[in-house]
């Protein structure tokens, strides 16, 4: 038997749509794993996920795993998600990197992490409605900050922080799913828009290279495409945004599909503060974690 942790992760970073994400210290997906004779994958989870091969994220995952070796051996997967399910926090990534990697370590690690990104990729389709897409899975894997190709989903460049980079996370108790989310986006844009928000990428990223926390805010907030849309599925998104700008926050947004927020802090203890700012600006019941960048990404845990 294997036990294994992969990380949460935050997405789009503003206007990093499909394209930045980054893993999370503290709070991810476990799963457990048992080989099995039956050459059957079998799913046990407490929480609300399909059970089914083809539409359970680890489990799928874990499947490509075993065909890429040429296996014929059978798992018993159990999934204890710390991830809340359409949290926007990378549950189902976390949970397609675990299982991938727990299925790798039954079967004495014959591949490299960067070796399963096509399977976690293929995991984590199943809750975008069969699109593949790496800002969430590659950091859940990897770890770190990573750049990821919206045209090729498996490449990837990993940026260095200069020095710790610390959030303050905010987690309303409500759900949505990442699929019904992408349905609600536009299918064109302006071209003065999409210049406007290449040019924010661009400076995003090199503030984050350079480790310019002070200079994110007007990049990080001002995303045209994707943030204004789905801010209309988050309680009291614009106090919330206020109210961690007022306790020093470096910069807020929505991550992935939402309703989780983010806010850059500049230090740790700050984090904590800014996390209870953002708790008590929410209009509904949500809890707050401060937390850092995670650059392990999956990994065996006790």
């Amino acid at each position: 038997m294997v036990r294994v942790f992969a990380p949460a992760s935050l997405s789009n970073l503003g206007p990093g749509y499909d394209t930045l994400g980054i893993g999370l210290r503290g709070v991810g997906d476990v799963v457990e794993a048992r080989l099995t004779k039956s050459g059957n994958i079998r799913v046990k989870t407490s929480a609300p996920l399909p059970l089914d091969v083809e539409t359970n994220t680890a489990a799928r995952a874990a499947r490509v795993v075993l065909d890429q070796a040429g296996s014929n051996v059978g798992l018993d997967l159990t999934i204890y998600k710390g991830i809340p399910v359409g949290s926007g926090i990378g549950g189902s990534a976390a949970s397609a990197a675990a299982g991938a990697w727990a299925a790798n370590l039954l079967l004495e690690a014959p591949f490299q992490k960067t070796d399963l990104i096509d399977a976690v990729l293929e995991g984590e389709s199943v809750a975008s409605g069969g699109m593949r897409h790496g800002d969430n899975a590659l950091p859940a894997l990897l770890g770190g900050l990573l750049l990821t190709s919206p045209a090729n989903p498996s490449d990837f460049r990993r940026i260095e922080l200069r020095r710790p980079l610390h959030f303050a996370l905010l987690l309303p108790d409500i759900e949505i799913l990442t699929s019904k989310a992408r349905a609600r986006l536009p299918k064109e844009v302006p071209f003065r828009s999409s210049v406007l928000n290449a040019g924010d990428l661009a400076f995003l990223v090199h503030a984050l290279i350079r480790g310019d926390w002070e200079r994110l805010a007007p990049y990080m907030m001002r995303d045209r495409f994707v943030e204004p849309v789905r801010a209309a599925c988050v309680p009291g998104y614009q106090r919330v945004r206020e109210a961690a700008l007022e306790a020093g926050a470096h910069g807020v947004a929505i991550t992935g599909s939402g309703p989780a927020m983010f806010a850059i802090a500049p230090d740790a203890p700050l984090a904590s503060a800014i996390c209870d700012a953002m708790i008590n600006a929410c209009p509904v019941p949500a809890r707050g974690i401060a937390t850092e960048t995670c650059a392990e990404g999956v990994r065996s845990c006790a």
